[in-house]
């Protein structure tokens, strides 16, 4: 494999073959390529799409070298939201998605990033909440299990991915890697995946792969590029089904009265979380809407209007506003 070849071929726009792409993945995530080129092909799969057998390419090469996570067997899904941004203008409330799971019984892996940058991450709000990083990949597995809630740091993920994200930190770039594992099917069959993406034009592109895929998906433009809806203004939301997109829900066209949300550090946001859980404080409604679509894909309900009626007035105590 000739990698300046690739990286020529790439930056003239032309898309990757499924072989070449997924021998690509396997060096890149090997560590076989040097940095220079490395960085390259950061720089230049971040400017230029490599085509859907380029991502399926890719995608083959990282199941590959996943870990033997294994969803919990029983009647729902397992739901796995990934966190791979820090949050800078909203509380991160992607562990209150989690929680929100949980308290119905449904098993959710988290799995991300340990640092956030500039940001707050995940992981500084999951430790406030005492949720904190596993090592291992029995470790995941039994937190699943026994607890319903594990939370997977990228490098357990992938030794050779984490360290394809701290350069991507170096270079102050963002792009092809983060999109890669946010779409990932980390646990394969008996899960759900909710699949944010950082943009309204990464949209249609990340449907097509969701689609090839196969496997069950929400995807929405994450908060930030994060796995939970802006609470104070619903993005567009689409749940991909062996293949079949459909939209369940449409970005809000105005913007509604601010919701009480806490301050955006982590500590704050914890314990607002905390109070959420236990006293039944009223939901933002972007997000009893994720929440309902979460239900309704794990198995939970039968069709969509019953987990809506179900997050309008649950455990909550509150109608939706």
């Amino acid at each position: 494999m000739s990698y300046a070849t690739l990286i020529r071929q790439i930056e003239s726009g032309e898309s990757l073959a499924y072989v070449e792409a997924r021998a690509l993945g396997a060096a890149l995530l090997d560590g076989g390529v040097p940095e220079l080129e490395t960085a390259a092909f950061l720089v230049a799969l971040n400017q230029r799409d490599p085509g859907l057998d380029g991502w399926l390419g890719l995608h083959m090469a990282l199941a590959e070298r996943l870990p033997g996570f294994s969803a919990p067997t029983g009647p729902y899904r397992t739901v796995v939201l990934p966190a791979y941004h820090g949050v800078r203008s909203c509380p991160h409330l992607t562990p209150l998605v989690a929680l929100l799971l949980k308290s119905f019984g449904i098993p959710v892996l988290i799995h991300g990033v340990l640092e956030g940058g500039s940001g707050v991450a995940a992981a500084y709000v999951l430790r406030e909440l005492g949720i904190m990083p596993c090592s291992t990949a029995a470790q995941v597995n039994a937190g699943l299990l026994d607890d319903g809630l594990a939370f997977a740091p990228v490098a357990l993920l992938n030794p050779g991915l984490a360290s394809l994200l701290a350069l991507r930190a170096r270079l102050g770039i963002d792009g092809w890697v983060t999109r890669l594992v946010a779409q990932a099917d980390v646990l394969g069959e008996h899960s759900m995946r909710v699949t944010p993406v950082a943009a309204e034009a990464e949209m249609v592109t990340t449907q097509v792969v969701l689609e090839a895929l196969g496997g069950q998906a929400l995807m929405l433009q994450g908060c930030e590029g994060e796995a939970f809806a802006d609470p104070q203004q619903r993005p567009d939301m689409v749940l991909v089904q062996d293949g079949q997109s459909q939209r369940v829900y449409e970005a809000q066209a105005h913007t509604p009265s601010q919701v009480n949300l806490p301050s955006l550090d982590a500590r704050a946001t914890g314990t607002w979380i905390g109070n959420v859980m236990r006293d039944h404080m009223f939901l933002p409604l972007p997000i009893r809407n994720q929440l309902a679509v979460c239900l309704y894909a794990a198995g939970y309900t039968e069709d969509l209007n019953q987990a809506r009626a179900i997050t309008a007035i649950n455990g909550f105590g509150r109608a939706a506003a």
